[in-house]
């Protein structure tokens, strides 16, 4: 059966999500990729973006792509021993716990009263296509899914925009992948939040003994 009674799921997905309260909009997005930049504006507002990235290790060359753009922030959250300069970005501090899921609750909680119009928050590796379990480049990007698909504040006027890409179960630490993040050019893929074909657009339920986030021995606490 493509559903199996679970004690907890983790859903991976890039998103994008926009807030309503009293003082108006607040845009919120996860995203893992690239792609052109443009200034965007709602009812004549120009609207600021920020992209929020949750670094330790990683090469943040191509964060010059968007340092110096109008109306974008950069803010990179490092929990690396040496904390990088990035030209053109706030680069902030944080002690190596939890993952990335910790920084952007991080910085959404101090940052509530001043959140931008639009965030992107995203693991601060280079975004691009597909998932290789222990690659260190993977983008986790789905198939035909652009930054721009994540980036575009109100995209056709909607206020979300999710693409859901894995899953897992735990304790047991399975899991499954959407097809368009391991194989590029299925004519069925694309930027909806589910696979078109339903649950054959997904892989089976897989476990790996020795995956990489088994290595402190519980998933669940890895995360």
């Amino acid at each position: 059966a493509f559903f199996e009674p679970v004690q907890a799921v983790r859903v991976t997905t890039l998103a994008s999500a926009a807030m309503n309260d009293s003082r108006g909009m607040r845009g919120l997005t996860l995203a893992l990729s690239l792609g052109s930049l443009c200034t965007w504006a709602v009812d004549g507002k120009a609207l600021r973006t920020e992209l929020v990235l949750a670094h330790y290790a990683e090469d943040l060359s191509w964060v010059s792509r968007y340092t110096g753009k109008e109306n974008i922030d950069v803010t990179v959250y490092s929990k690396a021993d040496d904390i990088p300069e990035v030209a053109g970005a706030l680069v902030l501090p944080l002690a190596n716990f939890g993952r990335e899921s910790h920084t952007y609750l991080h910085h959404i909680v101090h940052n509530y009263d001043n959140l931008a119009d639009w965030s992107v928050f995203s693991q601060a590796t280079t975004p691009g296509w597909g998932y290789l379990i222990g690659g260190s480049n993977n983008g986790h990007l789905n198939d035909k899914v652009s930054f721009d698909d994540y980036v575009r504040p109100f995209p056709e006027g909607r206020d979300s925009f999710f693409v859901i890409n894995s899953a897992s179960q735990f304790p047991r630490a399975a899991q499954l992948n959407r097809h368009g993040i391991i194989v590029q050019g299925l004519p069925e893929e694309g930027p909806e939040m589910c696979p078109k074909q339903g649950a054959d657009g997904w892989t089976d339920w897989w476990f790996l003994p020795d995956h990489p986030h088994l290595n402190g021995g519980d998933m669940l606490e890895f995360y």
